[in-house]
């Protein structure tokens, strides 16, 4: 009993949304036909480097630029070796 009972109230639940009618769209809902059509907006080259990449390739080629240069190699100063025990040369 219980069994058909759950039935007839899923059945009924979908009866009625069968014979509901489904709203009408308005005209500025984009599925109604009588909406105006989207504006186009054309696209850029997406593939074209912005201002962010145009900024980013400058500090790498600066960078490339620097590390060309030989670097001397440091040469610590008496004062300095005097400041670190265990450090001093003979």
């Amino acid at each position: 009993m219980n069994r058909y009972s759950i039935s007839l109230a899923a059945l009924g639940l979908l009866a009625g949304c069968v014979t509901a009618p489904p709203p009408s769209p308005t005209a500025d809902n984009p599925a109604s036909p009588s909406a105006p059509e989207a504006a186009v907006h054309p696209f850029g080259n997406p593939l074209a480097a912005d201002n962010l990449t145009k900024k980013t390739r400058e500090i790498l080629a600066q960078a490339g630029k620097q590390q060309d240069q030989p670097w001397p190699s440091p040469i610590p100063e008496q004062h300095q070796m005097d400041q670190m025990p265990g450090m001093k040369m003979p």
